[in-house]
């Protein structure tokens, strides 16, 4: 038998538009060492499973939302969301519903702002969908919120259906530093639901996610000993994560104010690159861009001063560097290539404190574009990139990177 349940909560009519005047001292919620596979590494990961609770609240007007709980709108448990909303008749103003939950005390989410995400999961009544009208929303006590538009990015199918379809937003992919939103005291979670439709909706709580919508690299600390410029694949650096893209193997690390480099490339006609200057990349060649502000936005189209992109033209006579930001060679040249059987190995340090970079804080994202060139005796034949291998423009345009995240503890010096 169905059971429904109509929710009915006139405290917030306009659950964004209200904010308290009271300072809430957030607590301190987070597993500061986690395992991402474990279910629980956030006390307060709940936020809305079975029942609505007063930490609950939508639109005050039944013409233009409706949210029910339901049997058969319950992804696990006994009742789910049943939310049918139309934003496009008239006399429909904003319209949305939240969660203040954990009893709306300030939530700190900062700990875990680059290593959590927003799940829940929803199925169609009928038909199907690629993406929802929708954008999140997270608030803080103050009333500055942190928002992200709902993507096929976040849907982990390739459509919403009569199934139940998971769906994931990473909170690094909220904009908090453009809305100056604290993610250590948040309020309540806000979904603005555009447009019209009816969809079940269950189990919304925070979990453990790796990285966000964009490829992500792993950026380890290690010793001075884990890593000597040879080209020979016999240092601990090679046992780090892989950045893989093509047929191209890249490791990266920091060693002290060191951004280290080790790629192996795979190639039929290796080390042809006889250009220098700005023209470095016209052959076999390593570009790197990467930005040394993790507070400046990833979605800015146009480079910044903090914004770096270095290449390097490898060669059999020998390595050319260029920085194309200052327009010149790298001052500190410690980089080695080595032909192989098919193709070559490139290391190299690079001194941070050249790019007057004091150093990259652990714990913190930064944007990362990685290109190999291919070439021969006249020029570049052909480019590999990492994140966005299909838009061309990385050099100007850090919108199309990824993102390397610093680990927050050295690694062991491995034998």
């Amino acid at each position: 038998m169905r059971n429904k349940i109509l929710i009915a909560i006139s405290i917030l009519v306009l659950g964004f538009s209200v904010h308290s005047c009271v300072s809430v001292k957030p607590n301190e919620l987070y597993v500061d060492v986690f395992n991402p596979n474990d279910t629980l590494f956030y006390i307060s990961s709940e936020i809305y499973s079975n029942y609505i609770t007063s930490e609950g609240w939508f639109t005050e007007s039944k013409r233009c939302i409706q949210v029910e709980t339901s049997n058969e709108a319950a992804y696990k448990g006994e009742l789910g969301l049943d939310i049918t909303w139309d934003k496009t008749s008239e006399g429909c103003p904003w319209l949305g519903f939240g969660f203040g939950w954990d009893n709306w005390t300030g939530k700190d989410l900062s700990g875990i702002k680059n290593t959590a995400a927003i799940q829940f999961h929803v199925r169609m009544v009928e038909g199907e969908r690629t993406n929802l009208p929708w954008a999140i929303g997270l608030e803080d006590f103050t009333g500055s919120q942190a928002w992200l538009g709902m993507s096929t990015n976040a849907i982990k199918a390739e459509k919403i259906t009569t199934e139940w379809t998971r769906i994931e937003l990473p909170l690094s992919e909220f904009n908090w530093d453009e809305q100056e939103a604290d993610a250590s005291n948040i309020k309540q979670i806000i979904f603005n639901t555009e447009a019209d439709g009816r969809i079940y909706l269950d189990e919304v709580k925070i979990v453990p996610y790796s990285g966000g919508f964009r490829k992500r690299a792993n950026i380890e600390l290690i010793t001075e000993n884990d890593f000597v410029v040879d080209a020979l694949m016999d240092d601990a650096i090679w046992n780090s994560e892989p950045v893989l893209f093509g047929k191209n193997q890249l490791h990266l690390a920091l060693s002290d104010n060191n951004l280290c480099v080790a790629l192996k490339v795979k190639d039929d006609n290796p080390l042809k690159n006889s250009y220098s200057g700005k023209d470095v990349f016209n052959g076999d060649a390593f570009e790197i861009a990467f930005s040394t502000d993790a507070g400046k936005s990833s979605r800015r189209t146009g480079y910044m001063s903090t914004d770096q992109h270095l290449g390097f033209a490898l060669s059999h006579t020998g390595i050319n560097s260029w920085d194309w930001r200052e327009e010149r060679e790298l001052k500190t040249k410690i980089f080695k290539v080595l032909e192989i059987e098919d193709g070559y190995i490139f290391e190299a340090k690079i001194n941070l404190a050249d790019l007057d970079v004091e150093e990259l804080e652990q714990g913190r994202l930064y944007g990362l574009e990685i290109a190999v060139d291919h070439g021969d005796e006249s020029g570049r034949i052909m480019q590999e990139r990492w994140n966005d291998p299909s838009n061309p423009g990385f050099y100007e345009n850090p919108s199309l990177w990824g993102e390397m995240y610093i680990t927050s503890e050295p690694e062991a010096s491995r034998q």
